[in-house]
């Protein structure tokens, strides 16, 4: 698997996804330091998770996934390689520049926060803490993980431009609609907008999760809410992970 896995590596080494994961996360922290100074903690937050994010992601894969499909998969094909191996790679592949761009995200939102506060001596109307920080930005990587195996396939099968508007789409229906009810984790889209309810106390409007804020209410801060969310991710992860394994080994069998 190691083997496969830095094969990908190097496939997409002199790609635009290096680039990518350090610039996105930059320009959505550099953005919201800009336009909300005073809010800039929680709206960097929020832009981050609710539209750059996942945004980011369905590039990543439609670069990553289609520099084979653009061949036909004749790479791949032509070697003596299990093919179910050759998807995994590609999702831990996708799994590892997830994990850059948040890291990133987190240190130069930690950074700007602190240089915010002493030069301009800011006081921020929602600062949470470091360690609320770091536990925040682990659960989002945790429960945004389904999305890498989702975009590989649909891209796979629909092309970038349809892959990057359905996933788009079904992200902000379930981040703005569904993550507020009790059913939240029926759509993936709706579990990480709600963990940060639940951590940073953020709603996905942006507003702070608290009474007289629009859409709040006190079940969104219900702890037991965290728990139920991190499981029914790793099954979302788990589900489109194998389905999209078995779809490529078929495709490529035939």
């Amino acid at each position: 698997m190691g083997k496969y896995y830095l094969a990908e590596r190097l496939k997409n080494r002199h790609t635009s996804v290096g680039k990518l994961i350090l610039l996105m996360p930059v320009a959505a922290v550099c953005l919201a330091a800009w336009l909300t100074m005073e809010y800039f903690t929680i709206d960097s937050y929020n832009w981050w998770y609710m539209f750059l994010f996942p945004g980011m992601t369905a590039v990543i894969c439609a670069v990553a996934g289609g520099l084979d499909k653009k061949m036909g998969d004749r790479a791949v094909l032509a070697l003596p390689v299990d093919m179910g191996a050759v998807w995994d790679a590609k999702v831990l592949y996708g799994f590892r520049c997830m994990g850059i761009s948040l890291l990133v995200f987190l240190t130069v939102t930690l950074l700007t926060g602190t240089g915010l506060a002493q030069m301009f001596q800011y006081h921020f109307r929602m600062n949470p803490s470091v360690s609320g920080q770091i536990l925040a930005v682990a659960v989002l990587y945790v429960t945004s993980l389904w999305q890498i195996p989702v975009c590989l396939l649909l891209q796979q099968k629909l092309g970038m431009f349809p892959m990057l508007l359905i996933h788009m789409g079904s992200y902000c229906l379930g981040a703005v609609e569904l993550s507020l009810h009790a059913c939240f984790m029926l759509l993936p889209g709706g579990i990480a907008a709600r963990m940060m309810c639940i951590i940073l106390k953020i709603l996905p409007n942006g507003l702070t999760a608290e009474p007289g804020s629009l859409t709040f209410s006190p079940e969104l801060l219900e702890r037991k809410g965290l728990l139920a969310g991190i499981v029914a991710s790793l099954l979302w992860l788990a589900l489109f992970w194998f389905a999209g394994r078995r779809w490529f080994e078929r495709k490529t069998e035939k």
